[in-house]
């Protein structure tokens, strides 16, 4: 293969299609290993609902005041048991796989030390929070040389939501995601007491969707594929090979996030259950929306409330991804049990969008691959960390049209700001597609027009698309806030 088709189609396909063979050999030996496939002929521990979903710690801070918490956190290696029998090498923050979550409150600000004891640079990035731009982590400045540590200051002066936090060093965001620098940071508010919703407690359960591919060693595989970007045969959520999880006949807030590279989801909960959608990437909805399949691109979130109290204890329901291979189907299953709590109340109204200011200027966002050199490109550009392309006005709003000239769907992400969908084709989005936004799905072929709002922080921040190969090779640009 020439350089251009091994980065297109990436070395992962022929790594398992090698290793068909190779398992088929080694489950017949006394000390055969798991490998990537044959999942249907092995009882193996690829079969889902074998293990009950882990439920990543939330980190303690160190110090603790009305106006601040103080957290230290180590990123380092480490190994997780992921495959019993194994021990998977990973990066993680604190050591772990998904890293810690951090509960913060709106108005009170979270300062973190991040110390880098691994051995590559690394640079934290709060997906979805609208902090000051030396504490965004997306560009070279900020990174952390092995050894060394920085302190990351976040306002939280926004609206509840489901945030996360994962590394950001260009040309590598897709190898350190897939080795598990990933981990939630939940924002909440008083609108959680005041629309009733859970928060903090059992019934509050952010749930990581990931897919991985495994080693004959139990290794995680990664080969960068410059076309569809990286795809693994595997399902995990919170680190677990499609888990079980029981539940109490209560209403239970789900916090979904697509942590995958690459992989999108359209999650159905058993036969077609209906899920009420409360909240998008940037928080809650005027009201929610009754939906039956959830699609997730990577990066976006979904908050979804369930009424487990409508189902008989002994209940199963198993939550699918409808879009998925037969090995990437099962995400996870729902053991109802116990007896039925209050009658569930779903809200019929939640939190108001509020007013975006004027056109200040529109933007055409064109989106293409470049075969020499073989890269993805905005505006018929790569990644360059001394060109900025556009200098919007802090406290302005302005219309952003991204145009998909290529043949792969790309999920294009703001730092630094939010904004809102207002065209999809031509046409005024519906639903949750109304919802403040930080990621969007760009099919091939489709135009989407968002409408980004400076509000918060002036300074240089970083757009690109958020399947993680196509912006280490180089879909990426820099966008200034003036002041």
């Amino acid at each position: 293969m020439t350089r251009r088709e091994t980065l297109w189609h990436g070395a992962t396909g022929i790594a398992l299609i090698c290793s068909f063979d190779k398992v088929a050999r080694l489950a017949s030996a006394p000390s055969g290993k798991p490998g990537p496939a044959r999942r249907g002929e092995l009882a193996s521990p690829f079969d889902p609902f074998q293990v009950d979903l882990p439920r990543p710690p939330v980190l303690q801070p160190v110090h603790t005041t009305a106006t601040v918490q103080r957290y230290e956190i180590a990123m380092r290696e480490a190994t997780a048991e992921i495959l019993p029998g194994y021990e998977t090498p990973i990066m993680g923050y604190q050591g772990i796989f998904p890293g810690p979550t951090i509960r913060a409150r709106r108005g009170r600000r979270t300062v973190i030390r991040q110390t880098n004891e691994l051995s590559d640079h690394v640079s934290v990035h709060l997906h979805g929070g609208l902090v000051p731009e030396s504490s965004d982590g997306g560009l070279h400045d900020y990174h952390i040389a092995p050894g060394a540590a920085r302190t990351y200051y976040y306002p939280n002066e926004q609206p509840q939501s489901t945030l996360w936090y994962h590394d950001h060093v260009h040309g590598m965001v897709g190898e350190h995601l897939n080795a598990g620098l990933t981990a939630f940071y939940v924002l909440s508010d008083a609108d959680d007491r005041k629309y009733g919703l859970p928060s903090g407690g059992a019934r509050d359960v952010p749930l990581m969707i990931q897919d991985r591919s495994f080693l004959d060693d139990g290794s995680f595989a990664y080969a960068q594929n410059l076309g569809a970007g990286f795809f693994g045969d595997t399902i995990l959520v919170n680190g677990a090979i499609a888990p079980r999880m029981r539940v109490q006949r209560r209403l239970y807030r789900l916090r979904f996030l697509n942590a995958s590279n690459a992989r999108c989801y359209e999650l159905v909960l058993g036969n077609n259950r209906p899920m009420h959608q409360i909240a998008t990437d940037g928080g809650l909805l005027p009201a929610p929306v009754t939906r039956r399949r959830i699609p997730l691109a990577p990066a976006e979130r979904a908050e979804v409330l369930v009424d487990f109290s409508q189902f008989s204890a002994g209940s199963q329901l198993i939550l699918r991804n409808v879009i998925g291979e037969p090995s990437t189907t099962a995400v996870m299953r729902f053991d109802v049990a116990g007896k039925a709590g209050k009658r569930a109340r779903i809200p019929k109204r939640l939190g108001k969008l509020g007013k975006l200011p004027p056109t200040a200027a529109t933007q055409d966002v064109t989106l293409n691959f470049q075969d020499d050199p073989a890269e993805w490109q905005i505006n018929g550009m790569g990644f360059e960390e001394d060109r900025i392309d556009w200098h919007p006005q802090l406290g302005t709003a302005e219309v952003w049209r991204f145009i998909n000239d290529s043949e792969h769907a790309h999920p294009m992400h703001l730092h630094g700001c939010h904004f809102r969908v207002v065209a999809i084709d031509g046409k005024a989005p519906t639903g949750a597609d109304r919802g403040w936004k930080d990621t969007v799905h760009v099919l091939p072929g489709q135009t989407i027009a968002v409408k980004p709002h400076f509000k918060q922080y002036a300074g240089r921040y970083v757009m690109h698309c958020h399947t993680a190969e196509h912006s280490d090779v180089a879909m990426m640009a820099i966008m200034e806030i003036m002041q």
